[in-house]
Parts: structure tokens; C-alpha cells; sequence
């Protein structure tokens, strides 16, 4: 028997340019995603619950690598920091990408995915939450673009003024501890 997925608490501070309600809305909607994918989990003989896994799944599991993000933790590694410096000339060179790969058309995810054989760092984007994933890849990064992660504070036109928001809450240590040298 499959064990189930618990809706995971986050200790999130106020953030700056997100209101309480914004995180809150944003909240119950992974909670859904939490209870479908367990739903989908009791159900899968070959029907077309079983090709719903993915969107489900992955979304439970995206907005926690988002959500998780905001928390305060400890610490000072910067090794991440370091290798996508190597990567793509410097740090901020790769925060400029990762903004405009989320200010295109449409909604999804930025994600900077670490690939499991070689270590390279790639910076993708994901449509729904299962469109782009790319198989067994470590993810490091995730920045939600559909619009209900903003559309409380700013208007749907506003993306860049969230992202804004977003950079300025981001705890990249966060980020530092999902990263394997």
C-alpha cells in the first residue's frame, strides 16, 4: 500500500511585497494539490487518473520547493552560488536569465535543475507542472509564474513587479542546502 502526502506547514515570516492573504490563497491551492495527488494514488490502473499523477504530483511537490524557500534557515554556503558563477559568468548573470525566462508568455514554472550524471545547472521552464520536467534532475529552484501566485497582490499585467517581491523574500540558503557539489 502507498503511503500518503501530508500538507506540509511552513514557517513563513511576513514578506515584503506578498500579503498574508496572497500566501494564504496560494496555500490551499497546494493543500488541493496534496489531496488529489493522494485521490490519484488509490486509483491507478491504467485510466485517466494515471495520466493525471503528474500534474498533480509534481504541482504538490513545485509548490513546496517554492513555499520552502521563504523560510528562515541558518548558514553561509555559497558553493551553489560559486557554480552557476562558473556557469554563466556570475551570479546575477543567471538571476537576470531566470527573470526573463519567467517574464514569457504564459504560465509555469522557472526551475534551476541540477543534472543527476554531470552537475550541470539548467535553467528551465515547466508549463502546467508536468510540460519540461526533465527526467531525474535535481531540483534546486523553484519560482511559481502561474498567476495565482500573484494575482491577489498585482495584476495578472504586473509579473514583473511579483518577481520583484519574489527575489526580495527568496532565502537562497534555502536554495544552498538542495545543492550537491
Amino acid at each position: 500500500m502507498l503511503k500518503t502526502y501530508e500538507t506540509r506547514t511552513f514557517a513563513l515570516e511576513a514578506l515584503d511585497g506578498l500579503s498574508e492573504t496572497q500566501i494564504a490563497e496560494h496555500l490551499k491551492l497546494y493543500a488541493g494539490y496534496v489531496k488529489n495527488t493522494n485521490a490519484l494514488l488509490e486509483h491507478l490502473e491504467p485510466s485517466e487518473a494515471t495520466r493525471r499523477i503528474g500534474f498533480e504530483y509534481n504541482g504538490m511537490r513545485l509548490h513546496e520547493y517554492y513555499f520552502s524557500q521563504f523560510e528562515k534557515s541558518e548558514g553561509s554556503k555559497e558553493a551553489l552560488k560559486q557554480a552557476i558563477s562558473l556557469q554563466y559568468g556570475y551570479f546575477e548573470g543567471w538571476q537576470k536569465q531566470a527573470t526573463a525566462t519567467a517574464m514569457l508568455r504564459g504560465i509555469g514554472w522557472v526551475l534551476l535543475v541540477q543534472d543527476e550524471l554531470n552537475g550541470n545547472l539548467l535553467t528551465i521552464w515547466v508549463s502546467d507542472h508536468e510540460l519540461g520536467q526533465l527526467g531525474g534532475q535535481k531540483v534546486l529552484f523553484a519560482l511559481d509564474v502561474w498567476e495565482h501566485a500573484y494575482t491577489v497582490d498585482y495584476k495578472p499585467t504586473e509579473r514583473a513587479k511579483y518577481l520583484e517581491a519574489f527575489w526580495k523574500n527568496l532565502n537562497w540558503q534555502q536554495v544552498e542546502e538542495r545543492y550537491i557539489a
